[in-house]
């Protein structure tokens, strides 16, 4: 993933929040730290702001892909997302941007996509997937939703100096 971004550079701007669909995204201050761990392996550290809960951190740990190959795995932990365990997320890196999925709660998916890895403008957008299987278990009175992916987080960040 050699992006040559010398030590530990930092990043600062915005990460966008939204709890359902149907919900506004609620923009905050947030930050990231990307690092090299080897030229196939990437830690991207990241802090944003709850609307309710207030700052919260969050770390992914990117290896791959092998010579030739895309394929990715990671490890991801969020102080509001993912806790107390680490999610497992498998993907593929394309140039500049990697892509994650992992399933959870039987047929949930969550989804994390890195883009802008090989410049000075990274973003990072994670999706909710509800299945359809979900639409079947909401009240009647429940505003409308589709089975499908929807923005949760949208964050966008700029070197810092």
């Amino acid at each position: 993933m050699s992006q040559n971004w010398g030590m530990d550079p930092t990043f600062e701007g915005t990460c966008a929040f939204r709890m359902m669909p149907y919900d506004e995204l609620a923009d905050a201050p947030s930050s990231a730290r990307l690092r090299e761990v080897d030229p196939s392996q990437l830690q991207a550290e990241y802090a944003w702001v709850h609307p309710t809960d207030g700052p919260q951190r969050g770390v992914l740990l990117i290896g791959g892909p092998e010579e030739g190959a895309t394929e990715v795995t990671a490890a991801w932990a969020d102080s509001w997302h993912q806790k107390p365990g680490l999610m497992v997320m498998a993907g593929e890196r394309l140039g500049g941007t990697v892509t994650l999925e992992a399933t959870y709660a039987d047929d949930w998916r969550w989804q994390v996509e890195l883009a802008g890895l090989d410049g000075d403008s990274p973003t990072m957008t994670m999706r909710n997937v509800v299945p359809a299987s979900a639409l079947e278990a909401l009240p009647p009175d429940a505003p409308a939703i589709e089975a499908g992916p929807y923005d949760v987080m949208v964050a966008r960040w700029t070197r810092t100096p």
